[in-house]
């Protein structure tokens, strides 16, 4: 047997704003570098206000979803870069994933910035939900866009946010 002794370099990419996050895979220094340049992207995925993209928020993945676990902050930086960038592989450009995305980035720091879960009713059960963020100023935009977005297939007759009715439809005749 022969011991060979080597030395290995890696190249580490951390972030300038929370440097507690870093890789030593090549894939993830794009995403650091673009939540680098958006700051407020740390903040969003750190805290609570997002409801959408937040700490604990079920868009993530369920091993990230809580923790604050260097890893696991940068899985869910990596997932909204993919969404803000219209890059998922799940969702297109255009898709109400993607504009939720860019939509949290653009308001966050507004006053009033909150969430909550949008869920439709037809005449006896819940239907298609969607957690969404909204500030006050927003919030008929972003209720019309969930309208928009909802199962057409069902009678709806309400929708609600967290609970509580935020928009009543007619029922369809006959």
């Amino acid at each position: 047997m022969k011991a060979v002794t080597e030395t290995i370099t890696n190249i580490v990419y951390q972030s300038e704003f929370l440097p507690v996050v870093r890789s030593i895979n090549p894939s993830f220094a794009r995403t650091i570098a673009w939540a680098d340049d958006h700051p407020v992207v740390w903040r969003i995925v750190t805290g609570r206000k997002s409801k959408a993209f937040g700490l604990g928020s079920c868009e993530h993945i369920g091993w990230a979803q809580k923790s604050m676990d260097p890893d696991a902050i940068l899985e869910r930086v990596r997932h909204m870069h993919e969404l803000a960038e219209g890059k998922s592989p799940y969702d297109s450009p255009d898709s109400i994933f993607v504009w939720r995305a860019r939509f949290t980035l653009d308001h966050y720091q507004d006053k009033g910035f909150t969430g909550g879960f949008f869920q439709q009713h037809d005449a006896k059960y819940p239907r298609s939900c969607l957690t969404l963020d909204y500030t006050p100023q927003t919030f008929e935009e972003v209720l019309d866009l969930f309208c928009t977005w909802m199962d057409r297939c069902y009678d709806t007759r309400r929708v609600t946010l967290n609970g509580q009715t935020v928009r009543t439809f007619p029922g369809k005749e006959g």
